[in-house]
């Protein structure tokens, strides 16, 4: 396979010997970070960054109590928290899943999904945890992608136990054949 352009900064399309893929660069990524949080959160420990500035982030009530509750989970994603007083804490390290990542957006997204009770029962908690941050992180549709940041995407989606569909069940790739594309030019 072969990666031939990015289109609208959104979707990757790849030259393939059955025809032309075209891959949802947001779905895609969100498949990829799944597949490692879930991985991550049974044991491992996710790649952090330290920070030369740390960050500050005051939470609601409710959030505190929330980040306090999962602090291993957040710890296992890569993020070091620790209180600083009052309803802040301060984050001297952060996952770096990727160049782009928002780091204080993304915990802040996971901390209110946490206070709001959305992560179910403790048997799928995990899973919704890894969905959260997956979705959370990934590179966003619109965000321009050097031709090498195309490569290792598709490289890692390819690579994936479930490559075919994100998180929430949305397809990552639509396949024309190479037949369709004939036919659709009047080449059959």
């Amino acid at each position: 396979m072969r990666v031939v352009a990015q289109v609208h900064q959104s979707y990757i399309l790849v030259e393939g010997a059955q025809g032309l893929l075209i891959v949802d660069q947001h779905s895609a990524h969100e498949r990829v970070l799944y597949e490692r949080t879930t991985r991550v959160l049974s044991g491992g420990s996710g790649v952090a960054q330290k920070l030369l500035f740390p960050l500050t982030i005051e939470f609601t009530p409710a959030e505190l109590d929330a980040a306090e509750a999962h602090g291993e989970l957040l710890a296992r994603l890569g993020y070091e928290l620790a209180p600083f007083g009052g309803r802040a804490v301060v984050a001297y390290a952060v996952p770096a899943p990727h160049p782009r990542f928002d780091a204080d957006r993304c915990l802040r997204e996971i901390v209110a999904d946490l206070a709001g009770s959305r992560f179910g029962g403790l048997a799928n908690r995990l899973e919704r945890f890894a969905s959260t941050f997956a979705c959370r992180a990934a590179v966003k549709a619109g965000q321009a992608l050097s031709r090498q940041e195309m490569e290792e995407l598709v490289e890692r989606l390819f690579a994936s136990a479930l490559p075919a569909h994100d998180v929430h069940g949305r397809p990552t790739v639509v396949q024309l054949p190479l037949a369709e594309l004939e036919r659709r030019f009047g080449r059959r």
